[in-house]
C-alpha cells in the first residue's frame, strides 16, 4: 500500500497528572523529549513534528524543541484527535505514524522498520504495535484521512478524542487493523519501557546512563534488560 507524504508526529504536554513535566525532565543530560528526538534524528522517511498543546504551561516544551529545530505544532489540549487532524493538514501528511513523548526509547530504525511493513500491507485503516512489542516501544500508523473523517462526524466521545486512535478499537468491525510484528530481537522482553510514574522515570534514566550516546539500537537496550536482570539474579543468590 503507498503511504505518500509520512508525517511522524509525537505528542507531548506538561500536564501530565502521573509525572508533571515529565517532557522536560532530563535524560542524560538533556530534556525527555529532545532525547527521543534525537533517537529519531535519522528518521528519513517523513517529518518530524511535536504536537503539543496551546496552553502557556506547554511554552516552554513548544520553545525548547523549535530551537532544537524540530517542526512543532500546537493545537487542543484534551482533543488530540484535533490536534493531529490539524497537524496532518498544515504538513499536508498522507500517512501518520503516531509515537508519544513518554516512550523515550523508540528511535528511527524502530518507525522505519514499522513503516515497511505497513507498507507492505494491501490495506489498513491503522497498522499497530499494540500487543506483540514491548510497552512502551509503541507507534500506531494510520491514514490521515481515516481520521480527518472521524474528527468531522459526531460520533466521538470526550474520552475517545482524548485517546487518538480508541475509537478505531472500539469499532473493528468497521476498521481495517493489521497487528505488525517486531524484530526477532525487539520480542520476549516483558519490561516496559514508558515513562508515566516517578518509578518509570527512574528505571528511564538508569537505561540511559548504561550507554555513552542516545544513539543505541532497540536490540541492544533489550539486551542491557537481560544482563541486568541475570545480575540481578546473581547477586540475589549470594
Amino acid at each position: 500500500m503507498k503511504l505518500g507524504n509520512v508525517g511522524l508526529i509525537v505528542s507531548a504536554r506538561t500536564r501530565s497528572t502521573r509525572l508533571p513535566g515529565k517532557a522536560l525532565l532530563p535524560l542524560r543530560g538533556m530534556p525527555m523529549i529532545l532525547y527521543l528526538l534525537r533517537r529519531l534524528s535519522p528518521f528519513a522517511a517523513g517529518t518530524v513534528v511535536l504536537a503539543t498543546t496551546n496552553l502557556e504551561s506547554d511554552d516552554r516544551l513548544a520553545d525548547v524543541v523549535s530551537k532544537s529545530g524540530a517542526e512543532v505544532y500546537r493545537g487542543d489540549e484534551n482533543d488530540l484527535v484535533a490536534r493531529y487532524v490539524g497537524a496532518a493538514e498544515q504538513y499536508g501528511f498522507d500517512t501518520v505514524v503516531r509515537a508519544t513523548g513518554d516512550c523515550p526509547f523508540i528511535d528511527a530504525e524502530f518507525v522505519t522498520w514499522c513503516l515497511g511493513q505497513a507498507e507492505s500491507l494491501d490495506a489498513f485503516d491503522l497498522a499497530t504495535t499494540k500487543g506483540l512489542f514491548p510497552v512502551g516501544l509503541d507507534a500506531e500508523i494510520y491514514r490521515a484521512e481515516v481520521m480527518t473523517r472521524l474528527h468531522k462526524t459526531d460520533r466521538l466521545s470526550a474520552a475517545q478524542r482524548e485517546h487518538l486512535t480508541l475509537f478505531i478499537y472500539d469499532h473493528e468491525d468497521e476498521f481495517v487493523v493489521r497487528r505488525l510484528q517486531p524484530r526477532p530481537a525487539w520480542a520476549g522482553c516483558g519490561n516496559t519501557f514508558t515513562v508515566d510514574t516517578a518509578a518509570d522515570y527512574e528505571a528511564a534514566c538508569e537505561r540511559a546512563e548504561r550507554f555513552s550516546s542516545p544513539m543505541f539500537s532497540i536490540a541492544a537496550l533489550i539486551e542491557s534488560e537481560g544482563m541486568r536482570g541475570r545480575r540481578d539474579a546473581a547477586e540475589l543468590r549470594e
